[in-house]
């Protein structure tokens, strides 16, 4: 949804890439105010279908709460839109509980910066995570925007090229995330 840094979201906790991101924060929010860019810049409706293609986790509460924060910055978000989204992305994560791998595993293949993968990712958490090698990919791909505004102050696009340039791509021949040609599933897993 382009709400958090790159890379702050799958930083475990005793890594010291966790005490970087929090010391990046205030100046990553006196960016925002400098430049007068509010969430509603930010949570677009293009972003939002990032979102769904991007969501980790596919509880109900993930609708619920995704089509509540898009109510809340004037979008029209319904259950059709994730049904749209399951139906063109494929479920690619091989990740617990579900699966053999668990998030550490992630950040290893290429990390996270931020909301996470509807179709990839076959688990009943919440949290919204961004696989940033993943969204690369996925940006390749075409299956979501890179034109959208982030809190760097910069589109996903751009947070995405400097992300790949610092830390590369997603890892060939690693078993965390399938390549699109051969999906766990060939369509998401919400219904």
């Amino acid at each position: 949804m382009g709400m958090t840094l790159p890379g702050s979201s799958s930083f475990p906790a005793e890594y010291p890439e966790k005490q970087q991101e929090c010391e990046t924060i205030g100046q990553a929010m006196l960016n925002l105010l400098e430049k007068n860019i509010l969430p509603r810049d930010i949570m677009t409706r293009s972003a939002f279908e990032n979102v769904l293609t991007m969501i980790l986790g596919g509880s109900t509460n993930a609708v619920l709460h995704l089509i509540a924060i898009a109510h809340s910055v004037g979008i029209n978000l319904t259950i059709d839109d994730f049904q749209s989204v399951s139906d063109r992305v494929p479920f690619l994560a091989d990740l617990k509980p579900s699966g053999k791998y668990v998030m550490e595993d992630v950040h290893k293949i290429g990390g996270i910066p931020g909301p996470c993968i509807y179709a990839l990712v076959d688990s009943f958490d919440i949290y919204a995570f961004v696989f940033t090698a993943v969204l690369a990919y996925l940006l390749e791909n075409k299956l979501i925007d890179g034109n959208n505004m982030t809190v760097t102050g910069k589109t996903l696009g751009e947070n995405l090229e400097r992300w790949t340039v610092e830390k590369g791509r997603l890892q060939s021949g690693q078993k965390v995330i399938r390549p699109l040609s051969e999906p766990i599933k060939a369509t998401g897993h919400i219904r």
